[in-house]
């Protein structure tokens, strides 16, 4: 009987680990369920009563809250369920941490596809992200919604290793739909189609037309249609005296920072200056990716797409706190080819964790300028990795020897 058991869970031991990382996960989750975050006070308790006493989706008409319509939409449905709000709103987000984490799992399976250990990976990739501190903090602790956008960028990049354009674009878009920081990856995309044009350019185009489906219910119940771009519109104006808040990017190591780890813009051309500046660095990159014929596989798929969004993190103007979340999970994938890099989601997670303290615990044990410089070194570090593998000639003659 005894040998029995022990063969029956050799047979299906990544199942039972799996069961057993999933349950776990879970119990952590609830463990901070109850925890009653500023954001949650002032913003999602009360945008959940604006919707339920006034009708539910009938009220997504109205103006409440300063997030797309999608999410709205998502808060009005779950006003009809017999549920404390707050234990509602984040098991949405808590799903979609389990859908990033499934998503990476698939990740690891299609470009491990050959390696013999590959369910091993794959199953510690699984549990690396759900128990990724800002990955748990996000959506059971603050009730945010970081989750719902980055697991469709998953599921995009997911859709892009097996070459499913259409689909890959189809979640790009619901990606935007719940929130604007989708831009972090969309060169990545771009930079694929310049080197590869596998698909019609006018697949970009589904991203917002996803959008307008997406608000659909909001449409109906009254919403004029111009309201899906315009909240993005108003969430940028929203904070455009603020080049950074309290997240380590490069005006932190530029420009005074305050008690808050704000960076007051100086003026109202710096702002604009750091958006040229970013696009200007994903220019060069895609004039040397055209140069050096980069056909971008699965390896730089995943390696581009965390360049992506470190660089955009860090130069982009009025970023804070969470925004470095799928860089997160992007610096776990980016270990399955690079191993001798651990420290680069080491070093990715502790900056990303440094809004959380501050916000969430009004804790922040070191100034935050440590951190920009410590992202700089990060930055640079996989810079350099792109630029030898992929454009130093000396370098890829080398590594074909």
């Amino acid at each position: 009987m005894t040998e029995k058991i022990w063969d029956f869970i050799e047979r299906k031991k990544f199942i039972i680990f799996f069961i057993i990382i999933t349950v776990i996960s879970l119990f952590a989750r609830i463990a901070v369920i109850d925890f009653v975050s500023g954001d949650y006070y002032s913003c999602l308790e009360p945008w959940f009563y604006q919707l339920k006493n006034n009708g539910g989706l009938s009220a997504l008409k109205l103006n409440i809250g300063n997030y797309n319509l999608p999410y709205l939409t998502i808060l009005a449905i779950l006003t009809y369920l017999p549920v404390e709000p707050i234990v509602s709103i984040k098991m949405v987000s808590i799903i979609c941490d389990y859908i990033c984490a499934l998503a990476v799992l698939k990740i690891a399976y299609i470009v491990l596809k050959n390696n013999k250990n590959k369910d091993f990976f794959a199953l510690l990739l699984y549990g690396v992200v759900l128990f990724l501190p800002t990955v748990l903090l996000n959506s059971a602790c603050w009730g945010q919604a970081d989750a719902i956008y980055v697991a469709f960028i998953l599921l995009a990049i997911v859709a892009l290793l097996e070459e499913k354009y259409l689909k890959a674009f189809i979640y790009l878009g619901v990606s935007f739909a719940f929130k604007l920081q989708f831009i972090f990856i969309l060169p990545l995309f771009i930079l694929i189609y310049i080197s590869k044009r596998k698909f019609p350019l006018y697949y970009f185009l589904i991203i917002p037309a996803v959008n307008i489906v997406m608000c659909l219910p909001a449409i109906i119940a009254g919403k004029p249609i111009a309201s899906c771009i315009d909240i993005y519109v108003s969430q940028t104006s929203q904070y455009s005296a603020y080049l950074s808040m309290n997240f380590p990017g490069v005006y932190n190591l530029l420009f005074p920072t305050n008690s808050y780890n704000y960076v007051m813009a100086p003026n109202e051309y710096m702002s604009k200056m750091g958006v040229m500046c970013t696009i200007f660095v994903f220019v060069i990159m895609a004039f040397m990716v055209l140069y050096k014929k980069i056909k971008f596989d699965k390896q730089q798929i995943i390696e581009f797409g965390l360049w992506s969004v470190m660089i955009a993190t860090f130069l982009l103007p009025h970023m804070h706190d969470r925004y470095l979340f799928a860089g997160d999970i992007l610096s776990v994938l980016y270990c399955i080819y690079n191993k001798d890099k651990l420290y680069v989601p080491i070093g990715i997670s502790l900056i990303s964790m440094y809004g959380y303290t501050g916000f969430l615990f009004g804790k922040n044990p070191v100034p935050i300028q440590y951190l920009s410089f410590m992202y700089l070194i990060l930055i640079f570090i996989v810079t350099k990795d792109i630029y030898n593998k992929y454009f130093n000639n000396a370098e890829q003659i080398e590594t074909s020897k």
